[in-house]
């Protein structure tokens, strides 16, 4: 399993073959940022002191070196010192040891991951030892007598072994270990339970508090203020930009669009008028009745626009002046 996740942090040649290479050592690998120690300790003794050990240095420090802890065992025990009821008892008093020492290291703030023994392929198994004393049955029996004494029921996440290893046990090719995909499913477990057993560290970074005004752009905000003025006093939602249509377009105005549109809505509500810049003739009551066939007309190229009011008291307004700044004059007025 430790191979298995060093490949997970791009350590690619974790776990090969070498029949020559050093067995039972502590190992220590580094890959993605990740620091990952591997601690021989395959005997519940060997474990108690393991723990014993990290609990020590978290007390001293403060703070333990590791984010998470995953363990386990039994094989082992099962194998070498599980034969009298001597050894069986001091298994168990050692065992319940570990349980305490584990229960310490999670108070502190470092979950423990315990693994249970992956399925033991019987016909396989190498040694007339193992043949006798490391069966699948024997096994069962290990995974029961732990899971009596609470060592499950105190970690703070099971990998269970035997469920990405039952379906793939004849691949076992000594009966105990098993191909390297195999063991990089049970990786791939142990991946997902870290979203709630590992939290995520990052540095705290000084946060330096902005004066007010300092992303103040005051030219930005005077730019703005100029292009509302614009919107209001022109009648135009663009921004004003709707009065270059203008040039194109002969006789329509965004203005003469907005009076068309409010002067109906104000006239039925009872509303104050809204022709600004125009004469208070045009909107009289005496002109409603004419103003189907004198407000609106078709000019020569086809586009709607607003005649001049029929009154000999008629002025130039607003809209007549930005018709002349734009080239287009207003029809005089009809006497």
């Amino acid at each position: 399993l430790y191979h298995a996740v060093s490949r997970q942090i791009g350590i690619s040649d974790a776990g090969l073959y070498d029949a020559g290479g050093p067995k039972h050592i502590d190992l220590y690998r580094k890959g993605g940022g990740i620091d990952l120690d591997f601690k021989w300790a395959a005997l519940a003794t060997d474990q108690l002191s393991q723990l014993k050990e990290l609990n020590q240095l978290a007390t001293e420090e403060d703070h333990s070196s590791y984010d998470v802890v995953v363990m386990g065992g039994s094989a082992w025990d099962r194998l070498h010192v599980y034969e009298t009821k001597d050894q069986i008892d001091s298994h168990s008093d050692t065992m319940n040891a570990v349980k305490a020492e584990m229960i310490v290291m999670i108070n502190a703030g470092v979950p423990v991951i315990w693994m249970t023994p992956t399925t033991i392929n019987d016909p396989a198994l190498n040694s007339p030892e193992k043949r006798e004393r490391l069966t699948e049955a024997s096994m069962e029996d290990m995974r029961q007598v732990y899971e009596k004494l609470g060592i499950p029921s105190s970690a703070s996440f099971v990998l269970d072994g035997p469920s990405f290893s039952k379906d793939r046990v004849r691949e076992s090719y000594d009966g105990v270990h098993y191909p390297q995909d195999v063991y990089d499913a049970g990786a791939q477990i142990l991946a997902n339970s870290f979203d709630w057993l590992v939290p995520e560290t990052t540095e705290a970074e000084e946060f330096n508090v902005l004066e007010p005004g300092t992303m103040a752009r005051p030219f930005l905000g005077l730019m703005m203020l100029c292009l509302c003025f614009i919107s209001l006093f022109f009648f135009d939602g663009f921004f004003g930009f709707s009065y270059l249509a203008c040039l194109f377009v002969k006789g329509l105005l965004p203005s003469d669009l907005y009076h068309e549109a409010f002067t109906i809505l104000h006239e039925a509500s009872d509303l104050p008028d809204v022709s600004t810049g125009m004469t208070t003739a045009s909107f009289s009551p005496e002109s409603k009745k004419d103003k189907k066939s004198s407000d609106i007309q078709l000019s020569n190229q086809g586009v709607r626009r607003r005649a001049p009011p029929v009154n000999d008291s008629y002025e130039p307004g607003i809209d007549d002046e930005i018709e002349a700044l734009l080239a287009n004059p207003p029809a005089p007025p009809q006497r």
